[in-house]
C-alpha cells in the first residue's frame, strides 16, 4: 500500500496569511482606495486618481466637448489631468472635422491639425498569405484658458481589438491644465 501523507498547515502559516489579508485591507482603507464593478478611485500619498471602464473618470471637466456618436471605452484621471478613449461611429475624416468644430464652438483654439491621412501596410503571414491593412489617422490640439486637450484618432481596416465595432474609429483625448505643459 502506498505511503499516504496528510497535508497539514501550521498555525503559523494561517496566522501569517490572515495578517497579510488584514494588512492589505488596512492599507487600502488608509490610502482611500474605492474599487467598484466598473472602476477604481482613491488617494495614494496625496495623489488623487480615478479610472472607469465604459465611463469617464470622476471630476472629468464638463466644459471639454465629447465627440458625437460616441461611446466611452475607458477613462482615467489623476491630480487634475484626464485621459479618455471613445469608439465613434462613422469615418475618421468626417469625425475629425466635426470634433474640431465642436471645440471651436466651445471657445477653444484649435492648432496642430494633422489632417486625416491613410497608409496601407502589407504583411505576410504563414503559408505565404498576404494581408493589406489600411490605417487612417488624424490629430489636433485644442486649448482654452482652463484646458489643453490633445486629440488623437484613427481606424484600421483590420480588427485590432474587441472594443471597436465595424464602422467605428477610436478617439483618445488627453486633458491637462495649460500650465502643466510648461
Amino acid at each position: 500500500m502506498p505511503n499516504a501523507r496528510a497535508v497539514t498547515r501550521s498555525p503559523g502559516r494561517r496566522a501569517t496569511a490572515a495578517l497579510c489579508v488584514g494588512a492589505i485591507g488596512v492599507l487600502a482603507t488608509a490610502c482611500g482606495i474605492h474599487i467598484s464593478k466598473n472602476g477604481i478611485s482613491g488617494d495614494i500619498g496625496g495623489h488623487k486618481f480615478s479610472a472607469a471602464i465604459h465611463g469617464l473618470p470622476s471630476g472629468f471637466p464638463t466644459n471639454v466637448p465629447l465627440p458625437d456618436n460616441a461611446r466611452v471605452i475607458a477613462g482615467a484621471g489623476t491630480n487634475g489631468g484626464y485621459d479618455a478613449a471613445f469608439a465613434v461611429s462613422g469615418a475618421v475624416a468626417a469625425g475629425a472635422q466635426a470634433y474640431e468644430s465642436k471645440f471651436q464652438s466651445a471657445g477653444y483654439t484649435v492648432t496642430n491639425i494633422s489632417a486625416p491621412s491613410t497608409t496601407e501596410v502589407s504583411g505576410s503571414g504563414q503559408k505565404s498569405t498576404s494581408t493589406m491593412v489600411t490605417l487612417t489617422g488624424a490629430s489636433f490640439t485644442a486649448k482654452n484658458s482652463t484646458w489643453m486637450v490633445q486629440v488623437e484618432m484613427g481606424s484600421s481596416s483590420s480588427a485590432v481589438g474587441s472594443e471597436l465595432k465595424t464602422g467605428e474609429f477610436g478617439i483618445n483625448i488627453t486633458v491637462v491644465s495649460p500650465s502643466a505643459t510648461g
